[in-house]
């Protein structure tokens, strides 16, 4: 007699298996579907030992004739029941793996750079194979909605693997001289040409260009905001590259950078409370400073404190108009670019705007879909997802299923708005 054993899903290992029809089978935990071959044990028919039958009297056969009878029937309806309820499970699972296998969106972001706006994708596709799993980059002009490029994002991979995959590529970039940075746990620090997806660098091309790195990189951290990545080394040492001028330098000598950054220089700056205003201050930042100014800093300067008097030599109130929710980007041709409510209440309209030194305006941009923005918002301050380029921001709005505006920042006007579905035909 044939040994029997238990049937394993060939992709995952699994147990859970469910016959779909004939040699066809799926594994219920990766829905992986396989064959198996008639001569696996499942599918042997063992012969039966005849059985021997003792002569009884008719009426009790009659009896036990009528209850069989009976039985049938019931087990007929049972049958039927069954039967249904299997083909709708399948036929229902059929349908949830047909579209479990469409390419779909894994990461979405619209970056900018010298030659204007392009749409990343990192997209995914699923299938039944035992290495199933494929990423590759899409590259799309948000203008003409043209796809310009199209890249493999790393070696296909195994079903299981798909949960690694944030590890080894982040869902944030950030972009510098036409270059899309990528730090990630495991995949470190990439480098991505911004119109191909080509990918032009990682931690081997940092270990082999540094001498401080030659005995390699242990845990990479991104600090965009203070445009560098924090690089742990083998030796011990915490490094920092920074993204714009390519150096990288030792923490002695980045805070010595930092320091000397820090200068007095005369800016726009939005007060950091519910009900903002603009100001003209002539105050000690770094470049990597937002535009804010916080109501104790306000408050201190009135009260001629001279610690503050180190930090503020002046400050000016540019009229009294007061902004709801704003949020200040980033400084253009001497002046603040920045975002708002309308008002106060929940149906505000958003607006980007950008103000000179003499509080005049030099435009406003109320697109309809910075509408979506005021509306998704919960707290007191906007939260936007930027990216700029020479003469361009792209706002990638969040919890707006894959949607991004492109302003141009001479004119104010709406350059294009780019809206991508989920999956992928």
């Amino acid at each position: 007699m044939a040994k029997v054993e238990q049937l394993k899903c060939p992709s995952c290992g699994a147990t859970e298996v469910s016959h779909l029809s004939g040699i066809n089978y799926q594994c219920d935990y990766c829905h992986s579907t396989f064959l198996v071959k008639n001569e696996n044990p499942f599918h042997q028919v063992h012969p039966q030992k005849p059985i021997n039958v003792t002569p009884v009297n008719i009426k009790p056969v009659k009896i036990i004739i009528v209850f069989a009878v009976l039985m049938a029937v019931v087990g007929v309806g049972v049958s039927v029941f069954v039967m249904s309820v299997g083909k709708s499970a399948i036929s229902s699972r059929a349908s949830f793996f047909s579209d479990w296998q469409k390419p779909g969106v894994d990461n979405y972001n619209c970056l900018a750079g010298s030659k204007g706006a392009v749409v990343w994708l990192v997209i995914k596709t699923q299938t039944n194979k035992l290495d199933s799993v494929k990423y590759w980059l899409r590259l799309i002009d948000p203008v003409t909605k043209k796809v310009i490029a199209e890249e493999p994002l790393g070696k296909p991979k195994a079903w299981k693997e798909l949960f690694n995959q944030s590890k080894i590529f982040d869902s944030e970039f950030f972009v510098s001289n036409d270059t899309a940075y990528n730090v990630s746990e495991e995949g470190g620090v990439q480098g991505f040409d911004l119109y191909t997806g080509k990918r032009l660098f990682g931690n081997e091309w940092l270990e082999k260009k540094f001498p401080l790195l030659k005995d390699g990189i242990t845990k990479t951290d991104k600090e965009y905001y203070r445009d560098r990545i924090k690089i742990s080394s083998a030796a011990g040492d915490d490094l920092y590259y920074y993204l714009n001028s390519k150096l990288l330098l030792t923490e002695k000598e980045a805070e010595k950078v930092n320091s000397e950054e820090r200068v007095f220089e005369e800016n726009i700056y939005l007060s950091q409370n519910k009900k903002a205003k603009l100001y003209l201050c002539d105050m000690k930042r770094n470049s990597s400073d937002s535009y804010n100014i916080s109501d104790s800093y306000l408050e201190q300067f009135k009260s001629s404190n001279n610690y503050m008097n180190s930090y503020i030599k002046n400050i000016k109130p540019l009229g009294d108009s007061v902004y709801a929710m704003a949020m200040p980007i980033e400084k253009y041709n001497d002046k603040l670019l920045f975002f708002y409510a309308s008002n106060f209440s929940k149906h505000a309209d958003g607006v980007l705007a950008l103000v000179d030194k003499n509080g005049q305006f030099e435009w406003k941009n109320k697109d309809t879909t910075f509408k979506k923005i005021v509306a998704e918002n919960t707290s007191d301050n906007i939260y936007l997802r930027y990216n700029l380029g020479p003469d361009l921001i792209v706002i990638n709005l969040n919890g707006a299923n894959h949607q991004s505006v492109g302003v141009n920042l001479k004119t104010g006007k709406t350059q294009f708005v780019f809206n991508q579905s989920y999956y992928i035909d």
